[in-house]
């Protein structure tokens, strides 16, 4: 599949700058998180994050996401927010 990401600094490079300022504010912070393109999982897979979540888990060392329709009886580890919503939830690594 090729894809023409139209993101990241060079599309954004005032909002990249400040996220860089916060991340120097916050450096135990930023070892956490990173910033992602949404673009796949918007325009090429048409996800619905208001009816569907993503379900990540390790196999075979690889994260393997799927997305499934919002279950609110199951109570997963949210790893993954949008506009401060939960949209990515991480099923925890096989002991």
């Amino acid at each position: 599949m090729t894809t023409n990401h139209n993101c990241g600094p060079q599309a954004d490079p005032e909002f990249f700058d400040a996220l860089n300022k916060l991340f120097e504010q916050y450096p135990e912070a930023a070892d956490r998180y990173m910033i992602k393109s949404m673009t796949l999982e918007l325009e090429y897979l048409k996800i619905d994050f208001r009816k569907q979540v993503g379900v990540s888990r390790i196999e075979d060392g690889r994260i393997i996401t799927e997305f499934v329709d919002r279950d609110p009886t199951r109570h997963r580890q949210c790893c993954g927010y949008h506009h401060g919503e939960c949209i990515l939830v991480c099923d925890p690594p096989p002991v």
